[in-house]
């Protein structure tokens, strides 16, 4: 297993120094670079990326930037950088103008992901919770649609937690919907609390999700992302110490 962080260029240094394994940076950070230099990502362990497309590109909307042009683009400079994933969030962009879109994207997701193919790179698409997008909010739904179009997913547990509360669920998720959320081994995965901070060993919200990962045999990359009370070296080493404390009960 890998563990990473979700984290701002400028932050990679403090958690290279903190013990994580790689850092996942913003992909429409380095796109918009001119001139674009790679090397200092690559120094900094960027094997993943986030935050695939702009607010400005809307998939569903045909007045919209062409977004081949654009996943061409960020792509290729993905590959300069060595990352591996790129996690395709992006909820402004996949924003339709009524429900039933998911098949539509996932569509998008399999021309995305052909082109990244070429550079060996993988996308991987998460769910997002329903106050930032109408598209892919259930996991499991979301991840056989992306599946039978050829496209893996990324397991984001903040987003599934936050829609098993807003369903009504009370304490910790049941082994049968974590099942039903994750129904195969994700591409990767992103990890928080439901209050989106840095999970803990004890958190019993949590310990069926790991449960499941284990039993599907997953040991690929895992990123932190969540909101940390500071920056600083210290205060990543205690969250990816909780992290590893809580992957290895």
């Amino acid at each position: 297993m890998k563990y990473g962080i979700c984290s701002e260029f400028t932050g990679a240094a403090n958690a290279l120094a903190a013990g994580f394994d790689y850092v996942e940076v913003g992909a429409t950070s380095f796109v918009a670079l001119d001139p674009f230099d790679p090397a200092p990502y690559r120094a900094a362990h960027a094997e993943a990326s986030n935050l695939f497309f702009p607010s400005s590109i809307r998939l569903f909307d045909s007045g919209s930037a062409p977004y081949l042009e654009y996943a061409e683009k960020v792509i290729g400079r993905a590959s300069q950088i060595g990352i591996q994933v790129m996690v395709i969030g992006s909820g402004a962009s996949r924003f339709a103008p009524e429900s039933g879109y998911d098949e539509r994207f996932a569509k998008i997701a399999a021309e995305v992901n052909a082109i990244a193919g070429r550079y060996g790179i993988k996308i991987a698409p998460e769910s997002l919770n329903r106050t930032e997008t109408n598209v892919g909010n259930d996991l499991g739904t979301f991840a056989r649609i992306l599946r039978d179009h050829g496209v893996g997913y990324t397991a984001d547990t903040y987003h599934v937690l936050f829609e098993w509360a807003a369903e009504g669920g009370a304490g910790a998720p049941s082994a049968q919907h974590w099942a039903e959320q994750i129904p195969f081994a994700p591409t990767h995965v992103h990890i928080a609390n439901l209050p989106r901070f840095a999970p803990q060993p004890d958190d019993s919200m949590l310990h069926g999700f790991v449960d499941r990962l284990r039993e599907l045999g997953y040991d690929s990359r895992v990123s932190l992302e969540c909101m940390l009370p500071g920056a600083d070296v210290a205060t990543l080493r205690h969250a990816l110490d909780g992290l590893k404390a809580l992957f290895a009960r």
